[in-house]
Parts: structure tokens; sequence; C-alpha cells
């Protein structure tokens, strides 16, 4: 299992000058909740896999991210280049930056408060199966359906993508990927899993959408309610 290092006052030399010629700099003084979820969703990742290369990228002005894991043989400037891309998709203000590579906090400027925010000790999942949406279980909130519609366009610009909802009836979990590959598949599923679990541990998480279509007739009848 990996061990997060936290660089506070100076970077740590990695293998390439472009390792850290793309770091973030400046003041990042706040970070709002789904970011700091998809951190530690990522963390979580990266505790459960080995021999992985991993970053996270972040925008501090539209507060945008974006994250990926590759094979370690691929090397690391081709992750850095790849989250880079995927958290500037779209994005028409600001800089995606590389907020974390494998685990150590490279950018310079993060508040303490922050910091502690995003180190916060993950929660122990108990529950790792994955639940389909069960309508007799848990009925989704309008709320839930309201954040589902609205990553439409982010479904549509993904080879693959992943929705989940939680039973507390607020929070939620998406996860994409533009690999066409069963093991890309997966990973977007997983990822949305984890995001939801993060953001409610006590909660069983259901599994509502892949690809943007429902899972089941019970999750169609949701949808459907919802038109």
């Amino acid at each position: 299992m990996r061990l997060f290092a936290l660089v506070i006052a100076t970077l740590i030399p990695l293998t390439a000058c472009q390792t850290t010629e793309k770091a973030g700099s400046g003041p990042i003084s706040d970070m709002p909740d789904n970011i700091i979820s998809s951190y530690k969703n990522y963390r979580q990742i990266m505790e459960e896999t080995d021999r992985q290369n991993m970053v996270f990228a972040y925008n501090k002005t539209d507060r945008s991210s974006g994250w990926v894991s590759r094979r370690e043989n691929d090397g690391i400037g081709h992750a850095i280049e790849e989250a880079l891309e995927i958290c500037g998709k779209n994005r028409t203000i600001g800089t995606c930056e590389i907020l974390d590579i494998d685990g150590r906090i490279v950018w310079q400027g993060v508040d303490a408060h922050v910091l502690a925010r995003l180190l916060e000790e993950l929660p122990d999942f108990v529950d790792t199966q994955t639940h389909e949406y069960d309508g007799k279980e848990y009925r989704i909130t309008d709320r839930q359906l309201k954040k589902f519609r609205l990553r439409s366009d982010i479904r549509e610009q993904s080879d693959f993508s992943a929705f989940f909802v939680s039973g507390d009836g607020v929070n939620y979990g998406d996860g994409y990927t533009d690999s066409r590959s069963p093991s890309g598949h997966s990973s977007a599923v997983h990822n949305a899993r984890g995001k939801c679990k993060i953001a409610s541990p006590e909660r069983k998480c259901y599994l509502f959408t892949t690809n943007g279509e429902p899972v089941n007739d019970d999750a169609r009848r949701a949808l459907e309610r919802d038109n």
C-alpha cells in the first residue's frame, strides 16, 4: 500500500524536468467539496493499485480537475499530459496545473487547512460490492436526478461513463474514461463508486447508469418519472 508524502517547502525531484515544470503554484485558500472528494477517490484508487503512474491536475480559476492512472511503463510524462488534457476539456478560463504526482502534493501555495482536508484519513469501506439500483430498496431523489442530467455533456464526450447514487438522497459519484477497453470501463465504474462512498461512507451506493443508460428496469422507470 502506498504512503502519501506531503511536499510543503520544496518540490521533490522526480524522474524528468517536465514533472515539476508543470506543477501548480500560487495560493489555494479554498477548494470545492467535489474536488476534495475526487482527490480522496484518487488516493483510494492509488492505495489499491500497484505499479501505476497517477497524476491529479487542478484548475484553480474555474475549479475543475482531472486525474489519471496509467501503466508505469508508459512513463510519468504521458500521465501528466493526459491528466492536464482531461482537466482542461471544455474549459474556457484558467489553466490546469499539476496538484499531485503519485501521492506527492507538488503544488506550491496550498493553505494548511486545504492540505488537511485533502489528506484526511480515508474511510475504511466495509461494503466493497457494486449494487445495482433497486427501486424497492431506495428511490432516487429529484436532487440526484438533476445532478445526473447536468452531466450529460461530459458523458457525451467520454467513451464510457458510470453514475452512482447514494442512499442518503443527496450524494452521488460519477466516473468517465476515454478508453474503450474492458479495463477502462471497470475503472470508470470503480472511480464513480469510490466518489459516492467517500461522500457517504455510511450509506449504500447504487449503480444507476452506465454510459448514460439505466442499468435495469427500476432505473429506467426512475428516469421516465423525471421526464
